[in-house]
């Protein structure tokens, strides 16, 4: 008995962990996440869902010098959507929706989207915009 619990306990360890981290407010603010970024003026808005752990789509296209505003809304727990590189945010509350705003920038490229929330990144939750 003691034998399988042993075998089991990094498993075990590594579900709470994730348990854990759905429901802390990773230090983002009131919301858990902080708030969304303004939505630029004529802005396209692109609709995504965040679902343990994943984006719906996984990949954006945009044209550069391209506003969007990112409508997301969360199918099960607390997520977000982060573009470090163009400072864009979005928050939304377990089973709601949100929209926040950025600028693309001018120069074909790629970007990385992920949810902050502790634990969901790094469960596979990144996503792909493609600028050009």
């Amino acid at each position: 008995m003691i034998a399988d619990l042993m075998r089991r306990t990094p498993a075990l360890l590594a579900l709470l962990v994730i348990a854990l981290a759905s429901c802390s407010d990773g230090g983002h603010g009131d919301d858990g996440h902080g708030a969304s970024s303004e939505v630029p003026e004529g802005a396209r808005t692109v609709e995504v869902t965040a679902t343990s752990f994943a984006f719906e789509p996984a990949t954006i296209e945009a044209e550069p010098g391209e506003a969007l505003a990112i409508e997301l809304t969360s199918d099960d727990v607390e997520h977000d959507f982060v573009i470090d590189e163009l400072d864009a945010h979005v928050s939304v509350g377990a089973g709601e929706s949100a929209t926040g705003g950025f600028h693309v920038g001018d120069e074909p490229g790629e970007y990385t989207y992920y949810c902050s929330v502790p634990g969901h990144r790094e469960a596979g939750m990144e996503g792909d915009l493609v600028v050009g």
